[in-house]
């Protein structure tokens, strides 16, 4: 349950003060396509930090092809498998 107090001054919710850890290496992308593997679904709102460090089991987005393609890194994935990283994804946004 959420109460607002007496003394709580509104200062309005700023999502880029909640969201953008770095600025100048976020980027806003939407989803076409889903990817069942890394939780993404047709139209959602990526937050990519291209700055963020990628390990396994974190959402990233990758060069496949000449595509940019959303995948989760493997268990096992280290950084000389080949997979050319574009950004890892910090957020996932969805329409209700």
């Amino acid at each position: 349950m959420f109460v607002a107090a007496e003394d709580y001054a509104d200062r309005g919710l700023r999502l880029d003060e909640r969201l953008i850890e770095r600025p100048a290496a976020t980027f806003f992308m939407t989803a076409s396509g889903s990817a069942p593997d890394a939780g993404v679904s047709d139209g959602d709102l990526l937050v990519v930090d291209r700055g963020e460090t990628p390990g396994p089991g974190r959402v990233v987005v990758a060069v496949v092809a000449g595509e940019l393609v959303v995948r989760r890194l493997a268990a096992g994935w280290r950084e000389d498998d080949g997979l050319e990283l574009w950004g890892v994804v910090r957020w996932i946004v969805r329409a209700p």
